[in-house]
């Protein structure tokens, strides 16, 4: 080996890190699972078969319907619930803030009552209940997408806007009720119905009322609305009225509910004298049409009928409905309907069927789906009562239902729901102050109390003489009060009989001569002069009076 040969090892023939060169030795393969030489043996000389999987003994439509339920059932967080009791009247409408943390719940009364999961203890207790106007029932409530405001529409012609702890922020005006065209008022002027927030702008929203008008409203102009959507019905020379309203998700549409059965679609930017879509007969005429609501794919619209039906559109054309599901009865006006955070099922209440026997004692929601409008599955509420409103948090993953009971289920799963209802499951009741029970012990005496065991002289602080002697209304020199009343200047007082005396005994003196009264006291004069005789007795002359007679007339004499 040369010099060359030597040095050549020493030269790197390569650039970079050396790859480690992998081992091959038979212990190592086995390890890794590689065939080693007896594998490869047992394999030329066998045909190696595959297991093939156990086939199912089950129809495939039940394999699929059974695979479709277990989705189902962890798509629903209906596992475990906590139920929340304080209003006396059936409930009406619930709205979730965005976080998920506040839940608000309106009443067939004038409350509204908040509800702080975050703060609330196992006695599970509103924090704050608020009357947006006296005396008129909550109609429908909700947030707008930042959760700062809260929408409330009753049985007032207006609108009131809220803060997360109950506070009025805004109240809008009321229009002319002696107004016949609608179009020329600057308010409503009948009972709102249904409200909603514009998904796009925080400060937009909708009103429908029974004075046969949706308006959009700006919150920075509580004096006006910014637009009008009127009504029209087949039955001229009559007003009908709007029972809901909804936005689109993307706000580019507003979808409108009749009394008379007819739906509407308008475009969000107008112009609002005729409806992009319409039909007229979607439900029975005269019914509550109590919900109507955009799917999330923004091309179908759900409606909620008082005719015991749930009815899929196209919103390019309403003249047939996609689908219908029969025999969902209503609990009221207020009912409402959902869709899915997915889209896939639709959600909402059913009232009891008085023709079943037995009626189910307590509520249900039923699911449908989105397809085809056919039950998915029937969820049942530990509510007594019919099932009004259901509200879905995409955020949280929690289902709240309202029963016409007057109470409140938030249900929700361990595994998927977050805050809300799980931040005060777990808490205990805030223990109740017991109070010992009153006994009679007989009578108290303070003999300090009494006058005639207390002592004058016993020492007071300059304070409480100055309290002392401010009450006293001769030391602090009080000025006399002004008297107020009956009588003369305030002094007297005059009751009935009184009056009854005074009309009777009437005062006579305009009635008598002025110079007979001054000659009763002539003679007492003279006999005892008392003011200006005595002054002048000393130097006082002898009064000397002409006598004569002055019957006759003076002498009338010419001058000359």
């Amino acid at each position: 080996m040369g010099l060359g040969d030597e040095l050549s090892k020493y030269i790197p023939k390569d650039f970079g890190k050396k790859k480690k060169k992998k081992q091959t030795d038979t212990a190592t393969d086995a390890a890794a699972g590689a065939p080693t030489k007896k594998h490869v043996e047992e394999k030329n000389n066998d045909v190696v078969r595959k297991p093939e999987p156990e086939k199912s003994t089950l129809p495939a439509a039940t394999a699929t319907s059974r695979g479709d339920s277990a989705e189902d059932e962890n798509e629903f967080p209906v596992k475990q619930h906590i139920v929340l009791r304080g209003h006396k009247k059936a409930v009406s409408t619930l709205a979730w803030d965005n976080t998920g943390d506040l839940l608000v719940s309106g009443e067939h009364g004038p409350r509204l009552q908040f509800w702080n999961f975050g703060g609330m203890s196992g006695s599970y207790e509103s924090f704050r209940t608020v009357e947006p106007y006296e005396g008129q029932q909550i109609h429908a409530a909700k947030f707008n997408r930042t959760g700062d405001l809260l929408l409330c529409a009753t049985g007032d012609p207006r609108a009131k806007l809220l803060a997360r702890d109950g506070r009025t922020v805004r109240e809008f005006k009321r229009g002319d009720m002696y107004v016949i065209d609608m179009r020329r008022t600057k308010g409503h002027v009948a009972a709102l119905t249904s409200v909603d927030w514009s998904p796009v702008h925080s400060d937009v929203f909708i009103t429908a009322s029974a004075d046969a008008t949706v308006r959009v409203w700006n919150c920075e102009r509580p004096m006006c609305q910014d637009h009008i959507i009127v009504a029209k019905t087949k039955t001229r020379g009559m007003r009908v009225a709007v029972t809901a309203c909804a936005y689109s998700g993307d706000g580019s549409m507003i979808a409108s509910a009749q009394q008379d059965g007819a739906i509407s679609v308008w475009a969000a930017k107008g112009p609002f004298l005729r409806p992009s879509s319409h039909m007229d007969d979607a439900h029975a005429q005269g019914t509550e049409t109590s919900c109507v609501a955009f799917a999330p794919n923004g091309r179908h619209l759900a409606s909620r009928g008082g005719d015991d039906t749930v009815k899929l559109w196209d919103i390019r054309s309403l003249r047939t409905p996609l689908a219908t599901a029969h025999a969902l009865p209503s609990a009221g006006r207020e009912a409402n309907l959902i869709f899915s955070p997915t889209g896939r099922h639709i959600l909402t209440g059913v009232a009891h069927d008085a023709s079943q026997s037995p009626a189910s004692p307590n509520g249900m929601v039923a699911a449908l789906d989105s397809g085809d409008l056919t039950v998915s599955r029937h969820i049942g509420v530990p509510l007594s009562g019919n099932v009004m409103g259901v509200q879905w948090h995409q955020q949280i993953d929690q289902l709240a239902v309202a029963s016409t009971s007057g109470d409140i289920a938030v249900l929700y799963s361990p595994e998927t729901s977050v805050r809300g209802a799980t931040l005060c499951a777990g808490k205990s009741r805030r223990p109740t102050s017991v109070l010992p029970a009153a006994e009679p012990v007989g009578p108290i005496i303070t003999p300090h109390a009494l006058p005639l065991f207390r002592e004058d002289n016993m020492p007071i602080s300059s304070k409480r003489r100055r309290e002392k002697a401010r009450d006293d209304p001769v030391l602090s020199k009080k000025p006399r009060m002004p008297l107020h009343g009956h009588g003369r200047g305030g002094a007297i007082g005059v009751n009935e009989t009184q009056h009854i005396m005074k009309s009777i005994i009437k005062d006579t003196m305009r009635d008598e001569d002025p110079r007979e009264a001054l000659l009763k006291f002539a003679e007492a004069a003279e006999s005892d002069p008392k003011f200006i005789a005595p002054a002048y007795k000393k130097s006082q002359d002898k009064p000397v009076f002409d006598y004569d007679s002055t019957d006759d007339p003076p002498s009338m004499r010419r001058r000359k």
